[in-house]
């Protein structure tokens, strides 16, 4: 809460606060209209993906879902042309086949495809960029990160017969299939390389040999299967990070909203809402959002800083109410 606290002092130091309105009368009739149905389009992508969510985990359509999160940044996107981008991926894979195709086939026939072929690549020159974390970016440019790159590699995958589940470790994101001794983990951001569970395990303590009792006791725990919605909202958080880093707020705002749609009792993100709304002047909603984590939270959680920056905030509220409120008639 401390980034609330700074934020709320740096406000109440100005002694007023400002805000800003754009001006429509500063467009065109026909700058005006394309903004409306830009507008319009980003409206409806956030409710597709509301709608997305609103299921069981396993019923969630993870590349839809992942569309739609593209669409509210892109409004004029084309969703077909990008499912129809992974079904001829998926066919160039499945024609690069055998007969009698082994699992390991199919993963060399969909690692030949999207690495050699499609020259997908984790983007390590800028890791953070945010378009990173936009399918529809990660397919035109051909950079990603590990989940993005793990969503596409699942789906085409899913095309010629293969059930892949995420692997949400620690600080990386990986692709599992089969179990026991069948087991094979994948590593789309290193080119789809194929790891065991030990390398995997390996790769999740930063490079020091586990110990048996890290193989066993701590197997779980580093190398947790990661569902739909958890891998939804790991991609989010990471939206989210990344554009309030830039000090992008209303989209790091967007992205914490969803959030907050996908997994509405995650008490933790509502002072994440708290303080990008308050970060662009919505203080009222800051102190709905502030007001409802300090409810929400647990017993025993430390909400000190929480309870003054909500003293903070509806002081800012109180203000900005009196300056928007009509002036009376003389």
């Amino acid at each position: 809460m401390t980034g609330i606290a700074r934020m709320l002092e740096s406000h109440l130091s100005a002694g007023e606060t400002e805000v800003s309105h754009h001006d429509p009368s500063s467009l065109s009739v026909r700058e005006t209209a394309h903004q409306f149905l830009m507008e319009s389009h980003a409206e409806q992508a956030r409710a597709n993906f509301a709608q997305a969510v609103r299921r069981r985990d396993a019923e969630i359509d993870l590349f839809g879902a992942c569309l739609f999160i593209a669409g509210e940044e892109y409004p004029a996107l084309n969703n077909q042309c990008y499912l129809n981008r992974l079904d001829k991926l998926a066919a160039m894979a499945e024609s690069r086949l055998p007969d009698d195709a082994t699992l390991y086939d199919r993963l060399d026939a969909i690692r030949s495809v999207l690495f050699d072929s499609a020259d997908l690549r984790g983007n390590s020159g800028n890791y953070y960029d945010p378009r990173n974390s936009y399918v529809n970016e990660v397919l035109d440019r051909g950079l990603g990160i590990p989940i993005t790159l793990s969503v596409i590699y699942r789906e085409v995958a899913r095309r010629i017969g293969v059930e892949m589940r995420g692997i949400g470790m620690p600080g990386h994101y990986l692709l599992a299939t089969g179990a026991g001794e069948d087991e094979i983990f994948v590593d789309p951001y290193h080119r789809g390389g194929l790891l065991s569970r030990k390398e995997s395990l390996s790769l999740a303590v930063r490079g020091r040999k586990p110990s048996p009792s890290t193989s066993i006791a701590l197997s779980s725990r580093l190398l947790p299967t990661s569902g739909n919605r958890s891998t939804l909202r790991r991609l989010l958080t990471n939206l989210k990070l990344n554009h309030a880093k830039k000090r992008d707020y209303r989209r790091a705002l967007a992205a914490a909203e969803r959030i907050q749609l996908l997994d509405p009792q995650n008490w933790r993100n509502l002072s994440d809402l708290a303080r990008l709304q308050a970060e662009i002047g919505d203080f009222n909603q800051a102190v709905e959002s502030l007001s409802e984590f300090l409810d929400r939270a647990p017993e025993g959680a430390d909400v000190r800083r929480a309870k003054d920056a909500l003293s903070q905030l509806r002081e800012l509220a109180r203000k900005q109410s009196a300056q928007s409120a009509p002036e009376p008639n003389a």
